[in-house]
């Protein structure tokens, strides 16, 4: 409440004022307001110059309103502030005697710090220290920086992590990690290395440096520092010591023996080093070649007096030139010397030669695959194509025959494996054009050689292949087609084992031609697979097994493990060694071709039948394909092979090998001629719209079949021989002949005549000789009159024009 004041009146005793009553009221009631406030209440008192409270430990709490603060003569209290009124004012708080100014635990007394309450004070950020630091034993825990002074520690210190900018002073031995600190020496923990390592492109830089007190690096000198010690540069095992230029003060190497017994001073010309070449005047050595540097120089090896030149530590050449027209003869023992021949013409010459002429032809393209054909095919068994059991265990031949009577064709395939012995072959005619046998195909092991053989069910054919061959000849590192890779496990036994495997988000579907085999019983076996994935499971089919013995080899499995599909093979026994030819398709395969390869990319097929490829049949007569399809809204995928045949007016197809997620056919195909030269190979599929085809084509070519086989015997240049006479032999192995003759042969410049006589051997008459010009060489030619390979060889000497 406000004030109450006594009203006393205008003047004494005037009766104006308060009664005395009423006067008394006021004055209880102003007290009763007084003795109520706070201040009042709570017991504080003022003793001469002391505040003090009356109430048992009751706190002093000096509290102003709003924003005012406390305010002494030299200082404010602003909330939790203590600030000087008076400019540059120091700010004192002392205690008394010995006492300390305790703060939250930290003590200080005079210029000391201490934990009167703990062990020890923490200084938990970043300290900075302006002045000197002088510390007994002493650990830094976190990042110390030391300002402009001198840090002196007088005892044993540790240092976590420590920051000086300045110069500082260690008295005593320091430790930083593993890194000992004592006067002049820095040491390492037990048996550690001590390594300087610069950040970024820095440098570790020494102005003078001594290592274990013998080798002292000063500027750009290397220099040993014990009296009379080596330089020794020594590099590690097969290492080499490799300086860059070489100066040698006084131009001396003493007491160095090169190419002598003894020492003796050396005399040099001036070496040019380029590169990994020597430049020696008139020679350049590189590597393991010797080269004269001037033009039209000679290369000279000189031996000196008596002595030879040697060639391989075996021979020895003259060391002198012979008479005109001798020969160099050696005695055995590796010495060559001049001698007279009796056998040197001046105007004839003596030559020789062999080939073989045969209806069959080979060609390799690469490590594993080769093309071949044969032109004539009767009644009779031939040899289809030959390998040397070494090379190959086993061969799969695609291939297509031709009835050259009917001109009826049909795409085969044959199967071939050997145990070195006895060769075994499977054949499969995937599709023909008309109803007649062509030809009957066997296997045989003859003088080393595997071979394929046939036999005629007509009285002319001929076939063409293409070649696969895995086994004995390693194919590690097999580079051929881009889809196509060898894998090779050297030892499979009966637990299952992943023998290949391939990323399922990048390709579709494998086909593999395998081939197993079981050295310890000299068993061998062929085995086709297909293996096709959806994305979350794999499949697999398994056909065409060939043994060479009794029993399989193997079991394959299919199965998709992380990111790859993996084939797995446990042997039925053990050590087995597996060879395997892969075709491997994606789902977006580029269109490509070559002679013998085709690749059919990305061809979106639905329920209507849609063209996948096409053949032109005037160059192809059938084709074998691997074909992968999936569809991705389905969430199914296949693979399969074809076959494709034309005989140039009705075109036809086989589909088998089929393995599909949805367990049924995927997709089927059909064959059409345009009646003109093109075939269609055409697909449907069972998945509906947006099922994408993608395939691999081998390419098969078969022109009409030939009644002969010539070969060119011998060819030699028209205008240096005008005539020659001719010793020929001939070797018919398949049928048992043999035969020898002679032929005269002569030319006027664009014709040659022939003549041949004296025949005799088993038979005669088994080839045919003639002889014409081409291209200005008089040509010998050979003409068989069997379809067995024939030998000829020939003996030749020249009459010069």
């Amino acid at each position: 409440m406000a004030q109450e004041l006594i009203d006393i009146g205008a003047l004494a005793d005037d009766g104006t004022g308060d009664t005395i009553r009423n006067a008394g009221r006021k004055i209880n009631a102003n007290f009763t307001e007084f003795f109520a406030l706070p201040v009042v209440a709570s017991d504080i008192r003022f003793e001469q110059n002391n505040i003090v409270s009356k109430s048992s430990n009751a706190d002093i709490v000096l509290k102003p309103s709003g924003t005012g603060n406390i305010v002494f003569p030299a200082l404010t209290v602003e909330d939790n502030n203590i600030k000087l009124t008076r400019s540059n004012d120091d700010l004192k708080i002392a205690a008394s005697g010995t006492g300390k100014v305790v703060i939250d635990g930290i003590g200080f007394s005079g210029t000391s710090i201490s934990a009167p309450d703990s062990s020890s004070v923490n200084i938990n950020e970043n300290l900075r220290i302006e002045g000197a630091l002088t510390a007994a034993a002493t650990t830094f825990d976190s990042a110390v920086q030391v300002d402009p002074a001198n840090l002196d520690i007088t005892g044993e210190t540790t240092v976590a992590n420590l920051t000086v900018a300045g110069s500082s002073s260690y008295a005593g031995t320091s430790t930083v990690d593993n890194l000992t600190f004592n006067d002049n020496i820095i040491g390492t923990s037990s048996n550690a290395d001590l390594i300087l390592s610069p950040g970024g492109t820095g440098v570790v830089s020494v102005s003078n440096l001594t290592i274990d007190s013998s080798i002292n690096l000063t500027d750009n000198v290397i220099k040993v520092t014990r009296s009379d010690d080596d330089f020794v540069l020594s590099a590690n095992g097969t290492g080499s010591v490799q300086v860059s230029k070489i100066d040698m003060n006084e131009g001396t190497v003493d007491n160095v023996v090169i190419g002598g017994s003894t020492p003796a001073a050396g005399t040099f010309t001036t070496l040019a080093f380029s590169g990994t070449s020597i430049v020696a005047d008139g020679v350049t050595i590189t590597d393991n070649t010797i080269t004269a540097n001037r033009s039209n120089d000679n290369l000279e090896l000189e031996a000196n007096g008596s002595g030879y030149v040697n060639i391989n530590g075996v021979l020895n050449f003259p060391n002198s030139d012979g008479n005109t027209g001798q020969l160099l003869q050696t005695d055995g023992n590796g010495q060559l010397s001049w001698v007279t021949s009796p056998i040197l013409f001046s105007v004839s010459t003596i030559a020789d030669n062999s080939n073989t002429i045969s209806f069959s032809t080979s060609t390799e393209i690469d490590h594993v695959t080769s093309t071949g054909s044969h032109n004539r095919i009767e009644s009779g068994t031939v040899v289809q194509d030959s390998f040397a059991t070494s090379k190959y265990d086993s061969a799969w031949y695609l291939a297509v025959n031709r009835d050259d009577i009917s001109d009826e064709f049909e795409v085969t395939k044959h199967s071939v494996v050997h145990n070195n012995s006895d060769a075994f072959v499977t054949t499969s005619i995937q599709a023909k054009t008309g109803t007649n046998n062509h030809i009957i195909t066997s296997a045989d092991i003859n003088s080393g050689l595997v071979r394929l053989l046939g036999t005629g069910s007509s009285p002319e054919n001929s076939v063409a292949f293409y070649r696969l061959g895995l086994g004995d000849d390693d194919s590690t590192g097999y580079s051929g087609e881009d889809e196509a890779a060898v894998v090779i496990n050297a030892d499979v036994d009966s637990a299952s084992e992943v023998i290949d495997s391939f990323a399922h988000g990048s390709f579709r579907g494998a086909k593999y031609y395998i081939s197993v085999n079981n050295a310890s019983k000299t068993e061998l076996s062929n085995i086709e697979c297909s293996v096709v994935h959806n994305g979350t499971t794999a499949f697999i089919s398994t056909y065409n097994i060939v043994n060479t013995g009794s029993n399989d080899l193997i079991t394959l499995t299919a199965a998709i493990n992380g990111s790859n599909v993996e084939l797995s093979a446990a042997g039925l026994e053990p050590n087995l060694r597996i060879h395997a030819y892969r075709i491997i398709l994606a789902d977006n395969e580029a269109d490509r071709g070559s002679n013998n390869i085709n690749v059919i990319g990305n061809v979106t097929v639905s329920s209507s039948s849609t063209a996948l490829d096409t053949l032109d049949t005037g160059i192809l007569k059938a084709a074998h394909y691997v074909i992968v399809a999936h569809n991705a809204s389905e969430g199914h995928s296949s693979i399969c092979e074809a076959a494709v045949v034309s005989d140039g007016i009705n075109a036809f197809v086989s589909q088998y090998g089929l393995v599909s997620t949805k367990g049924t056919d995927q997709i089927s195909l059909t064959a059409a001629h345009d009646g003109s030269s093109t075939v269609t190979l055409s697909a449907t599929s069972t998945s509906g719209g947006s099922t994408t085809v993608n395939a691999y084509r081998v390419n098969l070519a078969r022109g009409e079949g030939t009644s002969s086989a010539t070969a060119t015997l011998d060819t030699v240049s028209a205008s240096e021989i005008r005539s020659a006479k001719y010793n020929v032999q001939v070797v018919d192995e398949t049928g048992g002949n043999y035969e020898l003759f002679e032929a005269n042969v002569t030319h006027d410049g664009s014709s040659a005549y022939v003549s041949t006589f004296g025949n005799v051997g088993s038979t005669t008459g088994l080839i045919t000789v003639t002889a014409d010009i081409d291209s200005g060489n008089l040509r010998l030619l050979g003409t068989i009159n069997n379809t067995n390979d024939h030998v000829v060889k020939v003996i030749r000497r020249g009459i010069n024009v």
